[in-house]
């Protein structure tokens, strides 16, 4: 959500609630007096939710201080020398606003953290060929939520196809099925379909198939490359390994 966005809510929600208290006032006392009474109230609703928009401004100035000092932190250097080299390269600086606003707009810490070794890496190395990789990571990280996360710690055990050349083993299980993944954790029973269908649409997972099943009914996935070096990011340890 942009400050534009984050504006246009609260307004809205400042008016709509000084109209409710005015109308659910009146109504309930049955008279006009009482509903000046409602419209007097709207003056202090108005003010309740000016310290959601502050709250919000602040959470989000507080996220992205918190970004630059990860990593700086990372790179063992000043804000000051960090602003000079994003400055230096439009696609870097491009970037790092991505990485910034992404920042902001989420409340998990796990996802942050990430965004931040995913943005020193590109500062430290920003030739474009792994700027290219980084980019994608991003776009990957800004785009999923916890569900995604969890449904990726789960098949993550799956064992993906090899690359080419290299041929598939007889004797070896590849992919995992959907219907292990919800087994192994129940919790994504729900949107297990939607899960798989975002993380599949962002290159995170791939399929896992060797072989024929007739109508695709039992399809096995896997995390793709991509998806493992994500899981990397979102990981306790620092990585800052493309």
């Amino acid at each position: 959500m942009n400050k534009r966005t984050e504006g246009q809510l609260v307004e809205g929600l400042k008016q709509v609630a000084a109209a409710t208290a005015g109308a659910a006032a009146g109504a309930l006392a049955g008279g006009p007096g009482e509903a000046l009474i409602g419209a007097a109230a709207a003056p202090v609703l108005a003010s309740t939710f000016d310290a959601i928009a502050d709250r919000i401004a602040a959470r989000r100035t507080d996220r992205s201080t918190q970004l630059v000092d990860a990593v700086t932190r990372a790179l063992g250097m000043e804000p000051d020398e960090l602003g000079r080299r994003l400055l230096a390269d439009e696609r870097l600086l491009e970037f790092a606003g991505r990485v910034m606003g992404a920042a902001q707009d989420t409340s998990l810490a796990e996802k942050r953290r990430a965004l931040a070794r995913a943005l020193a890496a590109a500062v430290a190395d920003p030739a474009p060929a792994r700027l290219d990789i980084w980019e994608l990571l991003q776009a990957a990280l800004h785009g999923i939520d916890p569900p995604h996360i969890r449904f990726m710690h789960v098949i993550s055990a799956a064992t993906p196809l090899p690359p080419p050349p290299e041929n598939p083993a007889e004797n070896v299980k590849y992919g995992m099925l959907l219907t292990d993944v919800c087994r192994i954790d129940p919790g994504l029973q729900v949107g297990a379909h939607a899960i798989l269908q975002r993380l599949l649409s962002l290159g995170l997972v791939e399929s896992a198939l060797h072989g024929l099943i007739y109508g695709g009914t039992y399809r096995p996935y896997a995390l793709s490359d991509l998806g493992r070096r994500l899981l990397t990011l979102l990981a306790d340890e620092t990585s800052t390994a493309p």
